[in-house]
């Protein structure tokens, strides 16, 4: 089977297709992964083949205008979007506007080559909508990979639940497409007991993490840390974060971890759902400091569970020290942390994934 991969960016978004694009190939499966230019350098360090389908936009308009409310949003608002306020609102349509962009500039190279080498199944991440155009104008079978957030954010719909927004319509309706066309099926590594409870059809599969290709292994007897901290902004934490991890001697990481070094006994970061899932796999407490609507959700899931800490962007160096104290000190933690590595690990691998998804009797069909 021809497979056609695609996401509209590096790093948290394309860890998690990584495994499962490699399981393919392992089968036997041909497998491409279209991507804009300038996330071709990590599709090859993965050890997969890119293929170029345009350029990203320049953030402007309301992207660049996007609100950014203060303070905790609603406990699992995802499921609650009556809960949230017009600000609130705002910055979510916002956001899906700013996709529904990235849509429309991947979606004519993504279409165009897909209808040449006439993928049988196109696996693409869950923001990158223009995967479910593609899909559909082929009339093959479209399946969302998920990062490991809470929640599946369908932020091309108004208000979560809705409708699709009147940009993202008229781009299915451009080739042909019926715009409340959904991906057929769900991947997700969230550990089920993080997951918010949800009617699109899932299946859960296993966090892998992976190294680059021909990337060496290091060796050495430098101390483990007992806290490793990753942070996905390029300016890195703000200053009172800092403080903590000096006063923990932490050891930083770029970007969202893959795997955490041996012995490393808590891990801090912003929530990010790569960052979750990767933390749970290797079965210690998190503590998320989180800017974000999504991060502030992935890390109350996680406080609901014993298994971490959720603090806002603002803590102070000496809360964020007591956390950090918290979860090294106090057993529940380290206990939750363990169920949660168990739950994950209980999980289907990405090469069951293939199985099933290649199987006659049990894949994805498309309408």
């Amino acid at each position: 089977m021809r497979v056609l991969f695609t996401t509209w960016s590096s790093g948290g978004h394309l860890a998690p297709m990584v495994p499962l694009a490699r399981a393919f190939v392992a089968a036997g499966h041909q497998v491409r992964v279209a991507v804009p230019s300038g996330c071709a350098a990590a599709v090859a360090h993965a050890g997969l083949m890119s293929v170029p389908v345009g350029t990203l936009p320049k953030a402007s308009g309301a992207a660049a205008a996007a609100p950014r409310p203060r303070g905790h949003w609603p406990a699992d608002w995802p499921s609650r979007p009556e809960a949230l306020g017009p600000e609130q609102r705002g910055m979510l349509r916002a956001l899906g506007d700013k996709q529904v962009r990235i849509a429309e500039a991947m979606a004519q190279g993504l279409v165009a080559f897909a209808r040449c080498w006439q993928p049988g199944l196109v696996v693409h991440d869950a923001s990158t909508y223009a995967g479910t155009v593609a899909a559909a104008a082929l009339g093959v079978p479209a399946v969302g990979q998920m990062w490991g957030s809470a929640a599946l954010l369908r932020l091309d719909r108004q208000d979560l639940h809705g409708p699709p927004l009147p940009g993202y319509a008229r781009l299915m309706r451009r080739y042909g497409v019926e715009p409340a066309r959904e991906p057929d099926l769900w991947l997700d590594p969230c550990p089920p007991s993080l997951a918010l409870p949800s009617t699109v059809r899932r299946m859960a599969v296993r966090f892998i993490p992976y190294e680059h290709a021909g990337t060496p292994q290091r060796g050495g007897a430098a101390a483990a840390p007992r806290v490793c901290a990753a942070w996905d902004d390029a300016d890195g934490p703000p200053e009172a974060v800092r403080d903590a991890l000096r006063q923990a001697g932490a050891r930083r990481a770029p970007g969202p971890p893959q795997r955490l070094p041996a012995g490393c006994r808590a891990v801090l970061h912003q929530g990010g759902g790569a960052a979750v899932v990767a933390a749970a796999a290797s079965g210690v407490p998190q503590l998320v400091v989180a800017p974000r609507p999504e991060q502030q959700l992935n890390g109350a899931r996680l406080a609901l569970v014993g298994a971490g800490l959720l603090l806002p962007p603002d803590a102070p160096a000496v809360r964020v020290s007591a956390a950090l104290s918290g979860l090294l000190e106090q057993p529940s933690y380290a206990s939750a942390a363990r169920e949660l590595r168990a739950e994950v690990r209980s999980m289907p691998g990405p090469e069951e994934a293939v199985t099933w998804l290649t199987s006659p009797a049990q894949a994805p069909r498309a309408p």
